[in-house]
């Protein structure tokens, strides 16, 4: 069987099977891929939901020192900040640390857009992609010794 991906446009991909031909967005193509990886390769990919890891990086910068915590802010987007916020919203303790840890203005900024934003939830491939992006930065910090927290 003949394969063939080729980028049809931004964010749409054509798959062709020998002489069929199919359309998938990237999100598509990403289900399609993990789906192969899945059954290809059982065990390989983690079976951790994205609320899940939300919540265990949250563990991790509840006990980050606040000069790492300040400079992993300055660090990452609102937005993904913003995700991590709704997705976590019963943990007040996350929120009274990070919120300490940045300006005033930032703070009153991202208070309103929590409050506004969001509010039929986060969709879970927007929390996924965020937290993933959140971790990677966390751990580059971690590994640079900036970011102390409990492992």
């Amino acid at each position: 069987m003949k394969i063939r991906v080729k980028k049809a446009q931004n964010g749409v991909y054509a798959i062709a099977f020998d002489d069929v031909t199919h359309t998938l967005t990237t999100k598509d193509l990403k289900t399609l891929l993990m789906e192969a990886v899945k059954s290809l390769a059982p065990g390989v990919v983690s079976s951790v939901s994205p609320s899940e890891e939300a919540h265990d990086l949250a563990g991790h910068l509840k006990t980050a020192d606040d000069p790492g915590l300040q400079k992993f802010l300055m660090s990452v987007t609102d937005d993904d900040i913003l995700i991590l916020l709704k997705s976590t919203e019963d943990d007040q303790v996350l929120h009274d640390k990070l919120f300490a840890n940045m300006s005033e203005r930032k703070h009153k900024m991202l208070a309103e857009d929590l409050e506004y934003r969001f509010t039929d939830g986060v969709d879970e491939e927007a929390l996924s992609d965020a937290v993933i992006r959140l971790i990677e930065v966390a751990n580059q910090l971690h590994n640079d010794g900036i970011l102390e927290f409990s492992v």
